[in-house]
C-alpha cells in the first residue's frame, strides 16, 4: 500500500529592501493619515463581521465508516490488455518474439527450450538439472563461469540457465546501454557451453548434500512422498534423486543431453524492454542466424497413467510434535472444460481465510494453524488435487476426519451464493494480476504457444469463470473429487497420536525414509 505524503508549507521570508526602508521613514510624516485609515478599517470590521457570524458554518463531510465491510464498493479491475508483440522466425527455425517496453531503461530475454527432467533416462535422475546448471556455471569456450560472473557483476547484469520439469531456459537481464555486451555472453552460453568438469562435480556435491538432508523437514517429506505416490515412484513424474543416480551422471551424459535438445528449431526466444523492435531483430539475426545446428523433433513428454493405491501412508518421524499431512489424487489439465468450475470449487473448499476448511478446521475446531486445498492442473498432463496442512500430534486423526467431512459436504449440497461470488472474484483477481505487466503477459503468451494453447485462452478462461454456477460446483465436486481414491500421507510421531491411524478404517502403509548410502 502506498503512503500518500502530505505537502509541507515553506516558511515565508520577508526582507525589506533599501527602497522599502526609505519608504518607511517617509511614512512617519503621514502618521495622521495612517491613524485615520486604521480607524476606518475597525469601523468596517465591526459592521461586516456580524453578517458573517449569522451564516451557518458548512457541515463537515461525513467520515463515519460503513455499517459493514460488505457495503464497501471497489472499482472493477482493469481489462487485460495484450501488448503488441513482433513475431518472426529465423532461417534456422528459431522463433522470436519481441516486445517493446520503454517504461524503464532495461532489456531482458529468455530462450525457452523444449526439454525437461521428464526426459531423464532411467537410473540417471537429475541429468536434466545437472545440464541446466552446467550450461551457465561451466562457462563457454571463451570465458569460465567465474569470469562471466565477474564481468556481469561489474555491469549489474545477469545470465542464468536451468531445466525444470517440462522446459529449459537460458535468460539474461541488463541495463539498456549494456545490451550488446550482455547479449553476446547470452549467445555464447546458449550456443557454446564448455561444461567444465569442476562445475559438474560441484553440482554433484551439492546434489548429494541435498539428498542427505531431504528428511530434515516434515512438510518437505509430506509434499515429496505425496507427489511421488500419486504419480508413481517408477515414473519420471515420481522419480527421486538418489546418491546412485547422481553418481551415474558424467560429463558425456550432460553434453549428449544438451546436444539433443538445444538446437534453434527447438527454441522460442523472447526479448522485452527498452529497444526498437527492428533494431533488436537485426541484432538477433546477426547473433543467431549462423547457428545452423539441428536435431530430430523432440518427442512428447511421457503420459501420466499411474493408478495410485488409496489409503494412508505414514512417514514416521519421532523428533516432531506435529503431524504434517496431505491428501488427494490426480488433478487435471488447464484446458479441461471443467477446470474453471474446479478452480472455484477448490477455492471454496480450501482457498484461503474465507474457505470452509480454514473456518472449520482452524478457526472453529482449532486443530490446525494452516490448512488449504488446490485443484492442480498442468499445461499438458494432470496436476495434483491436494489438501494439505499440519496439526498437533494428538489431533491427527480428528483433523483428517474433519477435513474429510468438509469434502463430503461440498459433494452433497450446493454452496451458497456468497461463497460462489467470493470464490469467483478471488480466482479472477488472481488471474488478472498474472498479466499486470507487459513482461508477464509476454511470458504467459509464449507458454501458451509452447504448449499449444490458443492465444485467446486468457479470455476463454475469464469468461468461463464468470459463468460458473452453484450447480456447476456441486457437479464437478461429485464428478472429479473422489474420497475413495484419496492418498493420505502423514508425517509425524505415531506414538503421540491421540487415536491410531487404523481408526480411519483404511489400509496403513509405512513409508521407508531410509536414504541409500552413496557408493564409496
Amino acid at each position: 500500500m502506498r503512503t500518500q505524503l502530505r505537502p509541507t508549507h515553506p516558511t515565508a521570508i520577508r526582507a525589506a529592501s533599501p527602497a522599502a526602508r526609505q519608504a518607511i521613514l517617509r511614512s512617519r510624516d503621514r502618521k495622521g493619515a495612517t491613524r485615520q485609515l486604521r480607524i476606518l478599517t475597525l469601523i468596517l470590521c465591526a459592521l461586516v463581521l456580524p453578517i458573517f457570524a449569522q451564516s451557518p458554518a458548512p457541515k463537515p463531510a461525513s467520515t463515519a465508516p460503513p455499517a459493514s465491510w460488505k457495503a464497501i464498493k471497489f472499482p472493477p479491475l482493469p481489462q487485460i490488455q495484450l501488448p503488441k508483440i513482433e513475431e518472426t522466425t529465423l532461417a534456422n527455425g528459431m522463433k522470436v518474439y519481441l516486445l517493446e517496453n520503454h517504461e524503464l531503461p532495461l532489456v531482458s530475454g529468455s530462450a525457452l527450450v523444449r526439454t525437461g527432467n521428464l526426459f531423464d533416462p532411467a537410473g540417471k535422475a537429475g541429468l536434466a538439472s545437472a545440464t541446466g546448471d552446467a550450461i551457465r556455471s561451466g562457462g563457454t569456450s571463451k570465458l569460465s563461469g567465474d569470469q562471466i560472473d565477474e564481468q556481469l557483476e561489474n555491469i549489474a547484469a545477469s545470465v542464468e540457465s536451468e531445466i525444470g520439469e517440462g522446459a529449459g531456459s537460458v535468460g539474461f537481464s541488463t541495463l539498456k546501454e549494456r545490451t550488446d555486451e550482455v547479449m553476446a555472453i547470452f549467445h555464447d552460453v546458449l550456443t557454446d557451453p564448455a561444461f567444465r568438469p569442476d562445475k559438474i562435480e560441484l553440482w554433484k556435491t551439492q546434489a548429494h548434500s541435498g539428498i542427505q538432508r531431504r528428511n530434515d523437514e516434515p512438510m518437505g517429506i509430506t509434499a515429496r512422498e505425496f507427489t511421488d505416490i500419486v504419480y508413481g515412484h517408477t515414473t519420471p513424474y515420481g522419480w527421486m534423486l538418489e546418491h546412485s543416480t547422481v553418481s551415474n551422471i558424467n560429463r558425456d551424459d550432460i553434453i549428449a543431453f544438451y546436444k539433443r535438445y538445444y538446437f534453434p528449431a527447438n527454441i522460442i526466444l523472447t526479448v522485452q524492454g527498452d529497444f526498437s523492435a527492428a533494431e533488436m531483430k537485426a541484432k538477433i539475426e546477426k547473433l543467431f542466424g549462423t547457428w545452423n545446428y539441428s536435431q530430430p523433433p523432440v518427442p512428447p513428454f511421457p503420459k501420466v497413467d499411474n493408478q495410485a493405491k488409496p489409503g494412508v501412508y505414514l512417514a514416521t518421524k519421532p523428533d516432531v510434535t506435529q503431524t504434517s499431512f496431505a491428501m488427494g489424487h490426480l488433478g487435471g489439465i488447464l484446458k479441461d472444460k471443467d477446470y474453471p468450475a474446479l478452480q472455484v470449487m477448490a477455492d471454496i473448499l480450501g482457498g484461503g481465510f474465507h474457505s470452509r476448511l480454514f473456518r472449520q478446521v482452524r478457526s472453529k475446531l482449532g486443530y490446525a494453524y494452516d490448512v488449504g486445498a488446490g485443484w492442480g492442473a498442468a499445461y499438458d498432463h494432470p496436476g495434483v488435487f491436494e489438501i494439505e496442512g499440519s496439526t498437533k500430534s494428538p489431533s491427527t486423526v480428528d483433523t483428517l476426519r474433519a477435513v474429510n467431512a468438509e469434502v463430503k459436504k461440498i459433494r452433497s449440497e450446493e454452496v451458497t451464493d456468497e461463497e460462489l461470488q467470493s470464490a469467483k472474484d478471488t480466482v479472477l483477481n488472481g488471474f488478472v494480476f498474472a498479466f499486470d505487466t507487459p513482461a508477464k503477459t509476454l511470458n504467459r503468451l509464449v507458454r501458451y504457444r509452447y504448449f499449444g494453447y490458443p492465444d485467446d485462452f486468457i479470455f476463454q478462461y475469464q469468461k468461463a469463470i464468470g459463468q460458473v454456477t452453484r450447480a456447476d460446483v456441486l457437479r464437478v465436486a461429485k464428478q472429479y473429487m473422489d474420497p475413495s481414491k484419496f492418498v493420505i500421507v502423514a508425517t509425524g510421531n505415531p506414538k503421540d497420536f491421540g487415536t491410531p491411524l487404523t481408526a480411519l478404517e483404511l489400509p496403513v502403509t509405512q513409508i521407508d525414509l531410509t536414504i541409500p548410502e552413496p557408493k564409496k
